[in-house]
């Protein structure tokens, strides 16, 4: 039976986030609320036991010396993505291409790079540090990793043919395993940041280079 203690400090806003998350496909807006929702209610619940969910800024070196290789599959994977696609769905790479237009200009991608470093600190945030820690307390690490990804995916819904559709949404679930095994192995918010913030660099550099 779960307890009151368990309902309303797991149980409770793993519900509310998978709702705002659900409810988020195709609205930025929402998108964004899930995330200041995930933000404001790790600050309010840990208060000063940040570093209990991974804001440890002093080990981002070990990390990165220890796991790049692991930090940088998910670059590898978005240039292939990318890359592929020219070749085998080039519907996807026009979709992308026209999804990015407005950005895809070297002017603006110097003003973009401090917008993806922030958004990709956001994101972590609220999937790996909210979410998958919570999941991780009512189930194993790896369907943690799993189910936190498939949320992570449909967050990235965009709308398309079927078979862009699921290509788009096939890389960003595996990128996104990859985070959650990075934040998994470091505890560290900060690392599966880097890897998230490198991956939408490079992808959209690609862009502007192929």
């Amino acid at each position: 039976m779960i307890n009151r203690n368990d309902l309303l400090k797991t149980y409770i806003p793993i519900a509310i986030f998978g709702f705002l998350c659900l409810t988020s496909i195709g609205l930025t807006s929402v998108a964004g609320l899930t995330i200041l929702f995930s933000i404001l209610y790790i600050f309010i619940e840990n208060k000063r036991k940040m570093g209990d969910i991974g804001f440890i800024p002093k080990n981002i070196l070990f990390d990165i010396k220890k796991y790049w290789w692991l930090i940088l599959i998910p670059v590898v994977l978005d240039i292939v993505s990318i890359s592929l696609s020219k070749l085998v769905l080039p519907e996807f790479y026009l979709h992308v291409l026209e999804r990015t237009k407005p950005m895809l200009s070297f002017d603006k991608l110097f003003l973009m790079i401090p917008q993806l470093l922030i958004l990709a600190f956001g994101e972590e945030i609220a999937f790996r540090g909210f979410f998958q820690t919570k999941l991780c307390n009512i189930t194993k690490s790896i369907w943690a990793i799993i189910i936190t990804s498939l949320f992570f995916a449909i967050g990235h819904f965009s709308t398309g043919s079927i078979s862009v559709i699921i290509y788009d949404l096939f890389f960003i679930f595996i990128d996104s395993i990859f985070y959650g095994i990075i934040y998994q192995k470091t505890k560290n918010i900060y690392s599966c940041t880097i890897s998230h913030f490198l991956s939408n660099v490079i992808g959209i550099s690609i862009l502007l280079f192929i």
